[in-house]
């Protein structure tokens, strides 16, 4: 069987994506294959780290994830791209409305779920705090992209799974 393509979105493109980009591909590359896009990436932001916010960098390395190819990036290569993506998850926290709004058509029928997830980038105080609040939104994450791994794809109608991947969404 061919590996499955996972897109997870978000509009800044700098962490959550990111996350869930390196942990399909580091605990489920056997299977899957992570992607990460968004509506408005912003590489001015973290400019070493080709837009992506050093803290989710280093949660990835910390959780023994991989790191290499990370960046911030637009979502218009994936619209444009001939191959089909498999699943399409949006990640932002509190901008489902926008993100259905802006959220372009992608080829074939990908099935597609909202994922939300406060942003960690807004997360202010100490660098332990700060620290904190990323690490669980990778456990999340984790968690999520976890349970999506142990369905049966393979045996599921579109309904079914329409309903299981909206379901993992809501998993904390």
């Amino acid at each position: 069987m061919d590996k499955l393509s996972i897109l997870f979105l978000c509009t800044g493109n700098s962490c959550r994506s990111q996350m869930a980009e390196s942990i399909v591909n580091s605990m489920f590359g056997h299977r899957f294959v992570g992607y990460s896009a968004g509506s408005k990436p912003d590489l001015s932001k973290f400019v070493d780290t080709k837009g992506v916010h050093p803290m989710a960098l280093r949660i990835l390395r910390d959780n023994g994830m991989k790191t290499d190819g990370l960046a911030s990036k637009n979502w218009e290569p994936f619209i444009k791209q001939k191959d089909q993506i498999d699943f399409i998850f949006t990640l932002c926290g509190n901008a489902l409305d926008d993100m259905a709004e802006a959220c372009p058509v992608f080829p074939g029928k990908p099935a597609t779920a909202h994922w939300g997830l406060d942003d960690p980038a807004l997360a202010r105080g100490t660098d332990e705090e700060v620290y904190r609040i990323f690490q669980e939104a990778f456990l999340v994450l984790r968690k999520r992209i976890e349970l999506l791994a142990s369905l049966p794809l393979e045996n599921l109608k579109d309904q079914a799974l329409q309903k299981k991947i909206e379901e993992i969404g809501t998993t904390v």
